[in-house]
């Protein structure tokens, strides 16, 4: 193999570890804003849940209701579903991106080893 042949595969090896690198930066970056929706969502679902505890009081639930709170509680965590359930979607994404990334790792160093 000549010298430059041997540079070439050194770099396509340096710009394929970087897409891989890439790829997992994504992939836990979407992760953890997809966490961080579903925290949101059990926020909102134990703060309908108190609104919705008989000793909160009628009064209070009354008031809630009318100024629309509880159905704005709603409304948010349904929001926030659509939001998780398109987050989890770009994870699942990621995750291929990153499966590909690993196979073309993998790929080069075996045709790396052969030549």
């Amino acid at each position: 193999m000549t010298r430059g042949m041997a540079k070439q595969k050194d770099v396509l090896k340096k710009i394929v570890a970087l897409k891989r690198q890439g790829a997992e930066q994504r992939l836990l970056i979407l992760q953890t804003e997809a966490e961080r929706i579903e925290v949101a969502i059990r926020q909102m679902r134990a703060g309908l849940a108190a609104m919705d505890n008989t000793a909160a009081g009628f009064d209070a639930l009354r008031l809630a209701e009318q100024n629309g709170h509880v159905r704005k509680v709603i409304s948010d965590i349904s929001a926030a579903q659509a939001a998780l359930a398109l987050k989890q979607l770009e994870v699942s994404e990621a995750r291929e991106a990153l499966k590909r990334a690993f196979h073309s790792e993998n790929r080069l160093g075996e045709i790396t080893a052969k030549g």
